[in-house]
């Protein structure tokens, strides 16, 4: 089976990570509740989608770059593409984030407008608060290590064939070696030493090994030798990847953010799906395939669309109705269809005429490259 033909587990991962997250965060519609424990039980874990995230940002970043000579030219073209994909829709994300949650009142702090100010630059507002930086909009610190991500990846290219013996290298001297004087060989994604120069604590931080295993993972999926000889051990190895995963993060034997908690089973089971796709096709709904699609929209507004939903109810009177379990299905249908609104206007509108503007500026070879097959283009885009 062509490889390149059966990556539409990925587009599962995505959509199941962001709807976690929604989840994760309709929670709080039930805090001091009586049913606030078993929520808590129940949704908590779903925070995993973060670490999804991240593993699954590092495999797409190889898969659709492996063949690339790199350079400059190819590096400016990534991180062009890669910054139209992101900004544009984090801008206005942030914008309407402060106007639903707090109006233009929140401009009237110097406070306020330093951290607005922070996140719109993508950098951290309060390093103090690593790793969620104190931010005006509350997913953006996620996004902030994205783009990250996609600055290192850019710098690798330009050293060719060898970029990733670069890239390997600087993960393990600013993640590992810099910040060991401060606090010894501590994962922690939360908390950490507090640099002077507020953007360390994005280059420091144990969440940039998820990102290298995406990578180390994507790099795996590609080796021909690598595969599993029969359609049977790959069911086994998919299942007993998922089921493992499912097992350590529900069953609390690991309990959060980071890649000595949620990120480690992840990655087995992420590495499980990969190679078992290599032998059997992973069918994925059409549903779960949309949800995947608009995945990076959900993600960004589905906190705004919660506050909007919660102000109409506070103005109709009826306040009460929000804490309650219907409010989490409210909540996340509504979502999932704003997230539909936002991925077709901002992200297929705004962000591709950004990304083609952008373009426009490169010189015209660097900006000339063959078309990619289909299948590769298309995983290209989604990354």
């Amino acid at each position: 089976m062509n490889q390149e033909k059966n990556l539409d587990w990925i587009q599962l991962l995505r959509g199941v990570a962001a709807v976690l997250v929604v989840l994760t965060h309709a929670r709080y519609l039930l805090l001091d509740t009586p049913s606030w424990p078993l929520v808590e039980q129940l949704l908590m874990p779903g925070a995993l989608g973060v670490d999804l995230f991240f593993l699954i940002s590092g495999f797409i970043m190889y898969y659709s770059t492996a063949d690339s000579a790199g350079g400059p030219a190819e590096a400016a073209r990534f991180l062009i593409k890669r910054f139209s994909r992101v900004w544009p829709a984090y801008a206005i994300a942030t914008l309407a984030s402060v106007y639903v949650a707090y109006g233009l009142d929140y401009f009237h702090a110097a406070a306020n407008r330093l951290a607005f100010w922070h996140t719109l630059g993508m950098l951290p507002a309060d390093p103090r608060q690593a790793p969620y930086f104190g931010l005006s909009l509350v997913v953006g610190w996620t996004l902030e290590f994205e783009m990250y991500f996609y600055l290192i990846f850019a710098a690798s290219m330009l050293f060719k064939r060898l970029r990733w013996l670069a890239l390997v290298a600087w993960v393990v001297l600013t993640v590992l070696v810099l910040p060991y004087a401060e606090r010894g060989l501590n994962l922690s994604v939360e908390g950490g030493p507090v640099y002077s120069v507020g953007y360390l604590s994005i280059v420091t931080n144990p969440f940039v090994l998820e990102f290298l295993g995406g990578v180390l993972i994507g790099w795996l999926y590609r080796q021909p030798w690598l595969r599993l000889p029969n359609r049977q051990l790959a069911w086994h190895v998919l299942a007993l990847g998922v089921t493992f995963a499912l097992w350590a993060i529900y069953s609390r034997a690991v309990g959060t953010h980071g890649p000595s908690h949620y990120g480690w089973p992840l990655a087995l089971m992420v590495l499980s799906m990969a190679v078992a796709s290599k032998t059997v096709r992973i069918r994925v709904p059409a549903l779960c395939m949309w949800l995947g699609a608009i995945s990076y929209s959900l993600y960004l507004t589905h906190l705004i669309t919660a506050n909007m939903l919660q102000h109409r109810l506070m103005a109709a009177g009826l306040e009460p109705l929000w804490h309650t379990w219907s409010s989490i299905l409210l909540t996340t249908v509504c979502s999932v269809a704003v997230a539909a609104l936002s991925h077709r206007y901002l992200e297929q509108g705004l962000s591709n005429r950004v990304r083609d503007g952008l373009l426009r500026l490169l010189p015209e070879r660097a900006a000339r490259q063959p078309a990619p097959a289909a299948p590769a283009a298309q995983v290209a885009r989604r990354a």
